[in-house]
């Protein structure tokens, strides 16, 4: 017969990123947050604080990993501009599992024969990695964006 523990339940936390110079021109930035232990990474809030502009079409995307430039949680080479020039200051974009964000696979797969466990989430406090990915074209602007990392507290 199941027993039960009733608990509080799961609690939400973010943690803020804000990065000058976020894009350089054929490159890429790499920033750092500590994930705390026992929660599952839901969702990245990107905001571009200032506007970026780029000197002809490219594309600007993001790689989110536990190592370095790395992508074990998703990546979207041109998640923030498909062969555009420009990304305005205050547009926001929302990287949780579903519409819109390409390539963001925090949880577990469902539906399968098997369950696996879930890339998102991590027993011990571990660094993840926001990677800005940006086409081979000048950049300018205030180049400046915000990463709010939110955190979902499961045990």
């Amino acid at each position: 017969m199941a027993t039960y523990k009733y608990g509080s339940g799961a609690v939400t936390a973010a943690k803020r990123v804000v990065i000058k110079d976020a894009f350089v021109q054929g490159g890429e930035v790499v920033a750092e947050v500590t994930q705390p232990a026992g929660t599952i990474l839901s969702e990245v809030i990107v905001r571009f604080i200032g506007g970026v502009t780029l000197g002809s079409a490219g594309d600007i995307g993001y790689e989110l990993g536990t190592s370095s430039s790395g992508s074990q949680l998703g990546t979207n080479v041109d998640g923030f501009l498909d062969g555009g020039t420009a990304i305005a200051a205050n547009t926001v974009y929302y990287l949780s599992n579903g519409a819109g964000a390409a390539g963001f696979t925090p949880d577990s797969t469902q539906n399968t024969t098997s369950g696996a466990a879930a890339v998102g989430y991590s027993d011990d406090e571990r660094t993840l990695y926001f990677t800005t990915i940006c086409a081979n074209q000048t950049v300018t602007g205030d180049n400046e964006i915000e990463l709010n990392f939110v955190f979902t507290h499961l045990s």
